[in-house]
């Protein structure tokens, strides 16, 4: 391990901290407030009518992902394997959301109106961890 981070250790610090810190804020808005947030993101309301407690579910989830996320962006060249489980349940849901576009359960423009939360998260971790690996630091 290097004595002190470099320009792309920092990047890769950066792109982590970014989607940790957007899925502790998210899940955290759900947790306190979960219908404001059902009429916040506008793509939710065409799925159906809220559920408060399946809301905070998922709220839990974004707010834990982003916490280990977090503990990774520390120190990513120690901590690899933390960003990949805190990037577990955000690439899932990014793959979900795929899958509902492609199934026909939901249309193209719901889902490019959602693409940008649903899979930059993911995006950005596994950019990070690509960083990583392509300079052995995995």
């Amino acid at each position: 391990m290097p004595e002190k981070f470099d320009a792309l250790d920092r990047l890769v610090q950066l792109l982590l901290l970014i989607a940790a810190i957007t899925a502790v804020a998210n899940g955290l808005f759900m947790l306190a407030k979960p219908l404001d947030w059902y009429v916040f993101i506008p793509t939710v309301v065409t799925t159906g009518p809220p559920n408060a407690h399946f809301i905070r579910d998922i709220g839990l989830a974004y707010a834990a992902s982003g916490l280990i996320l977090l503990y990774a962006a520390t120190n990513p060249v120690l901590r690899w394997r933390a960003a990949v489980v805190g990037g577990l349940w955000l690439a899932l849901h990014g793959l979900l959301h795929l899958y509902e576009v492609a199934a026909g359960i939901c249309g193209p423009a719901t889902f490019w109106a959602d693409a940008p939360a649903v899979l930059g998260q993911p995006g950005l971790i596994i950019a990070a961890l690509l960083i990583l690996r392509g300079r052995k630091r995995i």
